[in-house]
């Protein structure tokens, strides 16, 4: 019957919480529930409740994991498009692994001559963690007597996008921190050479100066690399202005002519991301922007999952001395900066609401 219940879901479209609970209950074998009044009928769930062929719990289940699974999927996050994802299967700290060094460079053998003897070199990467992040949420017996079907949509909704929202938050707050890691220094700084000693805004001297910053940089052996500019990720206030600076063959040069302008080329390389939780963190002081290299070079930031899974679970629950239907939603991740050479950081100037 449940199964019955669950694919029929949709039957009940259009239907008042009243409706559905006098049908689930006559599904149950109780008869007579139009003239019981919404209490009433709210104390016969109740009893109910643990019933395996209880269809109104089932109904609000389904009902409830569609919401959150669509309010997961379309709250607008950006976090994703540049961090690399990854899967740990418990909440043990993991060491990660040891970074193979280069090989040795080779050496002319004169005749008669010995091989020089090369050992390779390891370095340790940093560690990773999951934490569980979580709420809880009541459908409340008001809710249920007030006949408030948009329940069942609209707060799980919610709560399954503050999940997304609380990652987004969480990861941008360490390009904004800018915190102590792995090596004992800040993620930018002079030792990483990897943020600008001032900040400008969006120009076309600033964006060569990051990208001449990001391809200079060097591995943990000292040996060069190649990390290929992919995204760039500013506050809201500079979309505009990245625009214009990446699409627009030419440029206006100091003796007032047009030139060829070289960021044009880039214009299908590098991916924009206009993010506000910028905007928000700094709270009207200057707002940093940010160059970040392809993932397939180097692991600038990963967000782990326990076994991958990114979908936040939930599950129903019988909470004592609480009037109402229960449910908990709570999903486990980690964030890690892996490697700082994967990004570069311009400190901004500040960005001016234009109706203050």
């Amino acid at each position: 019957r449940l199964e019955k219940t669950a694919d029929g879901v949709r039957d009940f479209m259009g239907m008042s919480l009243r409706d559905i609970a006098i049908d689930a209950l006559e599904r149950m074998g109780e008869k007579g529930n139009n003239r019981k009044s919404s209490d009433e009928l709210y104390s016969a769930l109740c009893r109910a409740y643990f019933n395996p062929s209880n269809a109104f719990t089932a109904i609000m289940d389904q009902s409830i994991q569609k919401a959150y699974i669509e309010g997961h999927r379309t709250v607008p996050v950006t976090f994703d498009r540049w961090t690399k994802k990854g899967s740990l299967n418990d909440f043990k700290i993991h060491d990660n692994y040891y970074l193979a060094g280069p090989a040795g460079l080779f050496y002319e053998v004169p005749e008669g001559g010995e091989l020089k003897h090369d050992v390779p070199q390891d370095e340790k990467r940093p560690t990773r963690q999951l934490k569980t992040y979580g709420r809880q949420f009541t459908m409340t017996r008001q809710a249920f007597i007030n006949d408030d079907i948009g329940f069942l949509t609209k707060m799980p909704a919610k709560y399954a996008a503050s999940a997304r929202k609380t990652l987004n938050k969480q990861v941008y707050s360490i390009l904004i921190d800018n915190p102590t890691i792995y090596d004992g220094m800040a993620v930018f700084g002079k030792h990483h050479k990897n943020t600008l000693t001032s900040g400008t805004g969006i120009t076309k001297e600033s964006v060569q100066t990051m990208f001449l910053a990001l391809q200079q940089q060097k591995d943990e052996f000292g040996e060069a690399i190649v990390i290929r500019p992919a995204v760039i990720v500013v506050p809201i206030g500079y979309m505009f202005e990245m625009y214009t600076l990446f699409y627009s063959p030419t440029i206006q040069t100091s003796e007032n002519t047009q030139a060829t302008n070289p960021l044009y080329n880039y214009r299908e390389s590098i991916q924009v991301i206009e993010e506000p939780t910028l905007n928000a963190l700094c709270d009207g002081k200057e707002v940093p922007w940010f160059l970040i290299g392809d993932s397939t070079d180097t692991d600038f930031i990963e967000v782990d999952y326990l076994n991958g899974n990114e979908m936040p679970q939930i599950r129903r629950m019988e909470t004592p001395g609480q009037l109402g239907f229960v449910w908990d939603i709570y999903i486990d991740w980690g964030v890690s900066v892996m490697d700082w050479r994967g990004c570069v950081r311009n400190p901004g100037i500040k960005v001016k609401n234009p109706l203050e």
